[in-house]
């Protein structure tokens, strides 16, 4: 298992050159607010990530026989229950919470502007579906690594007033460089041997949730550098859903209706109508 974590830090490397960090997090010439400007955007995937560490990373508990391996994930998916709310308290700081309806909520968080960060929750199920508890906590890994990149880039970004966020700050780097999976007395003591087909597996699963994170953390820098005016953004997407309701009934009205499928036979200058069966 441990060539699986050195397989996971090569990725890691190679992430931190994604354009999210060197045209974005790591330009001290904009304004914090600007630079954590896709901060609203992370919201579904953040709190779905919530819900993967409750339902589909957590197993076995009460079993004594449970691995070694899914110990460490169940001890690790309670360590991250909490992080979310301090998200919640930044939106405000980044000016990005706004009083609005639940319908109009629903429209933003279900909106195309908001999609990377849904998709990449069902992605991460999917792949975690079924998959042996080795592979489990490969993607695991692979997404501690991802978010010890992005917090480690977002220590010390100060806003305009001087404050720093707690999720998109200092706060959540230290928390994240202190989960108990990342001990070194992990590595070295707890992880199990694999044979070479498990540890290509493994490795599968680590190239394929980092090419995930990698097309969302380029939605990121999208939304940043498109949607740095939340309010703005939230109104624009609110309208475009309320005026795709007409079409989308007629389209779906258009999918329900019985049609009459025809064939044109000319027979002798004359046009004979014939229902297809």
């Amino acid at each position: 298992m441990q060539k699986v974590i050195d397989y996971i830090e090569e990725h890691r490397k190679a992430y931190e050159n994604h354009a999210f960090f060197t045209r974005l997090l790591t330009d001290e010439s904009l304004p914090g607010e600007r630079r954590l400007a896709w901060g609203p955007s992370v919201v579904p995937f953040i709190m779905g990530y919530s819900d993967l560490n409750k339902y589909v990373f957590r197993k076995d508990e009460g079993n004594a026989r449970a691995d070694q391996l899914q110990a460490l994930l169940n001890a690790h998916t309670y360590e991250e229950d909490f992080h979310w709310q301090w998200m919640l308290t930044d939106l405000e700081k980044l000016g990005a919470d706004s009083s609005m309806p639940l319908s109009d909520a629903t429209r933003v968080l279900w909106s195309a502007d908001f999609s990377h960060s849904r998709r990449l929750c069902l992605e991460l199920a999917a792949l975690a579906a079924g998959a042996p508890t080795y592979a489990v906590f490969a993607m695991v890994e692979s997404i501690e690594a991802v978010s010890i990149t992005i917090f480690t880039h977002c220590r010390g970004i100060a806003l305009r007033d001087g404050r720093e966020c707690e999720f998109f700050g200092t706060k959540h780097y230290m928390a994240e460089a202190s989960h108990s999976i990342k001990s070194p007395e992990v590595e070295e003591k707890s992880l199990p041997s694999l044979d070479d087909a498990q540890r290509e597996e493994a490795k599968r699963v680590v190239d394929r949730t980092f090419s995930l994170f990698d097309n969302w953390s380029g939605s990121l820098l999208q939304f940043a550098l498109e949607c740095g005016d939340h309010e703005r953004t939230y109104e624009r997407v609110i309208q475009e859903s309320k005026n795709l309701l007409p079409e989308a009934e007629a389209v779906a009205a258009a999918a329900f209706q019985p049609r009459s499928l025809q064939v044109n036979c000319r027979t002798q200058g004359e046009s004979h109508v014939h229902p297809v069966d």
